[in-house]
């Protein structure tokens, strides 16, 4: 435990007055940072593959610009996050990079249901499965179990970048785990209104030649008392 968080567990158990100490203002982490060598593990695959067959997806990525989406926690925010983000890295399968998204929970076999349940909204053909090593993940790697994802990007069997969300933004989060991509895999930064998955009020609220609302231009139209000037007007726009 940090110098800092053992100040804050001091004043709290002391009920110090004034004191302000908060646990949120240190930096998270989950798994190796960047420069560390990414450790193989397994997971067994339930999509994009032979389902219940052991997968290392570090082995299997030879050396390839690898992307790891650890779920730790099935919400709509994560399950929203690792979709899009799976579909860009699967797009970019012919510049080299790989993806494999990986649910942790103590009961495997619950979580490969969910997996199963869910697989409509996480990305397709992208390897999904379940830890063999329960909540934890692989002790290898590390996890942080109190964030909601864990993204690591690596490269030659490095980590070139470590991303430990606990409340993903697709508008705040996905911009900085796209760029890193970018950064180890090359190739151009992608629009988030292009990505498949994003949400589609925020996709038409960037799109300027978004269809228009039809009801609302017809009715002056249509209406049998609607004047002259206002079928005109209408008829401009």
């Amino acid at each position: 435990m940090t110098l800092f968080a053992q100040l804050a567990v001091a004043c709290t158990l002391l009920l110090v007055p004034g004191c302000s100490f908060a646990f949120a203002d240190e930096p998270v982490f989950s798994g190796p940072q960047p420069g560390e060598k990414l450790p193989q593990f397994t997971f067994r695959q339930v999509l994009a593959g032979p389902a219940g067959e052991l997968l290392d997806p570090v082995s299997t990525a030879d050396g390839h610009p690898l992307v790891l989406i650890f779920i730790h926690d099935v919400n709509r925010q994560s399950i929203s996050f690792a979709r899009v983000l799976a579909g860009y890295t699967a797009s970019r399968r012919a510049d080299g990079v790989r993806t494999a998204v990986v649910l942790l929970d103590d009961d495997a076999s619950a979580a490969e249901d969910r997996v199963r349940r869910i697989s409509h909204a996480l990305a397709p053909d992208v390897p999904t499965g379940v830890s063999v090593d329960g909540r934890e993940g692989p002790g290898s790697l590390g996890l942080n179990r109190n964030v909601t994802l864990t993204v690591l990007i690596a490269h030659q069997n490095a980590v070139t970048a470590s991303f430990a969300l606990v409340q993903p933004s697709l508008q705040a989060d996905l911009p900085k785990v796209l760029q890193a991509v970018v950064e180890t895999a090359g190739g151009e930064m992608p629009k988030l209104e292009e990505l498949a998955g994003m949400p589609m009020r925020g996709r038409m609220q960037q799109q300027p030649d978004a269809v228009p609302d039809l009801r609302q231009l017809l009715t002056p139209l249509i209406r049998r008392e609607a004047s002259v000037e206002e079928v005109e007007r209408a008829a401009k726009v």
